[in-house]
């Protein structure tokens, strides 16, 4: 993935299997309590509430733990395009974050089965056309030959000739 910055600056983001937007805390064995769990566990009770009681303490931290398993299992479960949006929308948080306003980025475009769509195009945010290219539906990757052009590359006739 392409970034480009205010400055025009481009900045180039690897597609990257194994770079996932999991929180690095979400390891199912952790037994530690992290800042915010212990936030979250804090704003669980009422002001004047005794929260020193051990019992709540693990109880509440044993709910918090199976949510974040459950949410683990989610994200686990979900297509390949999905998973590839949540990691490229996270890092245009993270870059916009430390370099400012972004006007050229790519995010995967997903069909309702959570797979791709034959046609993925660039966003730009400064009103020129953007580059398109066909990629295989199933896992994203560009189909060879079918060119990255700055209109409807037409993939149809690209995945026609692959079958």
């Amino acid at each position: 993935m392409k970034i480009l910055c205010p400055q025009e600056e481009e900045i180039s983001v690897p597609r990257d299997e194994d770079d996932s937007i999991e929180p690095d805390d979400m390891s199912l064995e952790s037994t530690e309590i992290t800042q915010d769990q212990l936030l979250n566990y804090q704003l669980m009770f009422p002001i004047g509430q005794d929260k020193s009681i051990p019992w709540n303490s693990i109880t509440a931290y044993e709910n918090m733990k199976a949510k974040r398993i459950s949410e683990l299992k989610k994200w686990k479960e979900q297509s390949p395009c999905q998973k590839e949006l949540y990691r490229a929308l996270y890092k245009l948080v993270k870059t916009q974050r430390s370099r400012g306003e972004i006007y050229k980025f790519y995010l995967p475009n997903c069909n309702k089965n959570g797979f791709y769509h034959s046609k993925q195009c660039e966003t730009l945010l400064n009103g020129e056309s953007a580059e398109c290219w066909c990629v295989y539906p199933k896992n994203g990757r560009r189909i060879p030959g079918s060119p990255a052009i700055k209109a409807d590359p037409e993939c149809q006739q690209y995945l026609s000739s692959q079958e």
